[in-house]
């Protein structure tokens, strides 16, 4: 529409674009049917547009190649610059935060204050949190093992906290977490119930899921970064977070693979903060 020089449906098809785009990712899981419907009626349309464009009448600079060019680079920069500092899409693959997250469910993210900006794999720089984080947060920060692999785990343990999570119970400083049962989650991949609880976390609530006969001990855990704070028993595991780190646990408390296992997160590793969860 630049190129036929159209300002004004430049703008509508812009809308119109974000929408479609919005639509097809979070709601149509990237079928590429609506997009290619768009682009075709959108073609269409410039060509019929430039079919009557009058060969006498000259071309103003945006629709010239400098300043499609212009354009093109305008719009890349303000939407890196969203990405890399502000919000950012993250699709959540796995099964470990049900039923708070379903599967192939994308979040919306929150970077600006955790001092991790980047997108597209292009990291720009690391500063320190100024932005909040509470217990009982949604998270998602670079896998301690693999730093090029995003988890999404429920902040737990803020630095220096004892973290217990024996007998299938969590407790945090010494205060347990108040836990009741509510209606069983029904998987609709294995069709099956699982026993499903609301808990309370210093007062934020949410719901887990806890399988009746899966067992209290941790499976054999990684060497990780102060292994030495983590004593482990028949009944669980006993944590002190050190500085500048976070514990973590998934909402599916016996198919996550957590802090329990590979250890802490280090602050350096958070990149942002879940705002929405988009089915």
């Amino acid at each position: 529409m630049l190129y036929v020089a159209q300002l004004r449906w430049t703008g509508i098809y812009l809308l119109a674009a974000l929408a479609v785009g919005v639509i097809d990712k979070f709601y149509l899981h990237d079928t590429a049917v609506l997009p290619t419907l768009f682009a075709f009626t959108c073609a269409t349309h410039a060509y019929h547009l430039a079919k009557r464009y009058p060969d006498e009448m000259p071309r103003p600079a945006y629709s010239r190649w400098f300043g499609l060019l212009g354009a093109v680079a305008g719009l890349f920069s303000v939407t890196f610059g969203l990405r890399a500092f502000v919000v950012e899409p993250f699709c959540f693959p796995s099964g470990s935060m049900l039923p708070t997250i379903p599967l192939q469910a994308h979040l919306i993210v929150q970077k600006w204050g955790y001092g991790n900006y980047g997108t597209y794999g292009i990291h720009l720089f690391r500063s320190q949190i100024f932005a909040p984080l509470d217990r009982g947060d949604i998270i998602v920060f670079e896998f301690p093992q693999d730093r090029s692999v995003s988890y999404a785990k429920r902040l737990i343990g803020l630095p220096g906290d004892r973290i217990e999570y024996r007998g299938k119970k969590l407790s945090v400083n010494g205060n347990p977490a108040a836990l009741r049962q509510t209606s069983d989650y029904f998987d609709s991949k294995f069709l099956a119930h699982t026993p499903a609880f609301l808990e309370s976390l210093m007062g934020v609530e949410y719901s887990v899921l806890i399988e009746n006969g899966a067992p209290a001990s941790i499976p054999t855990p990684l060497a990780f970064s102060f292994h030495n704070k983590c004593t482990y028993d028949s009944e669980g595991v006993t944590c002190i977070v050190p500085d500048g780190h976070y514990f973590t646990l998934g909402d599916n408390r016996d198919n996550s693979y957590d802090s329990r296992m590979w250890g802490f997160v280090p602050a350096d590793h958070i990149i942002g903060k879940v705002l929405y969860i988009l089915p």
